[in-house]
């Protein structure tokens, strides 16, 4: 690279240039000033938000309050009604998995699914709503894919989510560069050049339900505002384009689950 001294671009191509080399991999945690510590620094295992894009410091601090949580007063019972809707056949959450297990493809494969809640509308600046709820049972996961150029952060509401990391989004690159299990109140990031192309994964195969809340923004410069998540097929040989819908909206959902617990759609032996 020191002898370099000219580079022709014979196609139209987008070229990017980071103001900083990229030396090591950018830290995946993002913490708030007053939890990020000296070896947090010294180690380099964390961002405050000031370092992130000035959307990604707007989506983070809508999500990160002491009150934006699931268990509420008014239903302090609500992730274990999620739990009890999932494991029971006569659940709303247990119905709809099985009615998602070929969304990505495939002959049809259970844990290859999730659900989306979402939260507010869509107005022109995120690919899709850009508020998620996304509910991981045991063992579940996503595709391989990206996010449509856009902002994000990712914050675990409860339990805990596996993250794997992508340079490229191709069938024949399919070994992550980078690995990082998050666990309840984690935070993490994505921009449109750096963390942008994911897996999650509930590791937990016989453990807790992971729910995370996802919500995305795209760069004020961003005209063309591309709405599909491509995504590696779940038989690995294609590359689908996903819009990123809504199977409920938030409130809708909340009152369904307390409907459910209160109705007592939950095994008889209760899991905990």
């Amino acid at each position: 690279m020191n002898d370099l001294s000219k580079y022709n671009v014979n196609t139209p191509s987008e070229v990017t240039v980071w103001k900083d080399p990229v030396t090591v991999e950018p830290p995946l945690i993002v913490l708030p000033t007053d939890k990020f510590t000296m070896m947090d620094a010294a180690e380099y295992r964390a961002v405050v938000p000031n370092a992130l894009s000035q959307e990604c410091q707007e989506l983070y601090s809508n999500v990160v309050g002491k009150s934006f949580v699931l268990n509420t007063p008014d239903f302090p019972d609500f992730t274990d009604a999620i739990e009890a809707s999932i494991r029971n056949p006569n659940g709303w959450c247990y119905k709809k998995l099985e009615e998602k297990k070929s969304e990505f493809g495939g002959e049809g494969d259970i844990k290859a699914t999730y659900l989306r809640i979402t939260l507010g509308v869509n107005q022109g600046w995120s690919p899709g709503i850009p508020y998620v709820l996304e509910i991981w049972p045991a063992g579940h996961y996503s595709p391989i894919h990206n996010h449509a150029g856009a902002n994000a952060i990712i914050r675990v509401l409860h339990g805990e989510i596996g993250v794997n990391l992508y340079s490229m989004l191709s069938i024949y690159h399919k070994q992550p560069f980078a690995q990082k299990i998050l666990v309840k109140d984690d935070v993490t990031w994505i921009s449109p050049g750096l963390n942008q192309i994911h897996q999650l994964k509930n590791i937990n195969e016989n453990g807790p339900t992971c729910m995370t809340i996802q919500c995305y923004l795209y760069n004020q410069s961003n005209r063309s505002h591309y709405e599909y998540f491509d995504y590696i097929d779940n038989e690995g040989t294609g590359i689908g384009h996903y819009y990123p819908d809504s199977d409920m909206e938030f409130p809708e959902f909340k009152a369904l689950m307390r409907s459910e617990w209160l109705g007592n759609v939950r095994p008889k032996e209760w899991w905990r």
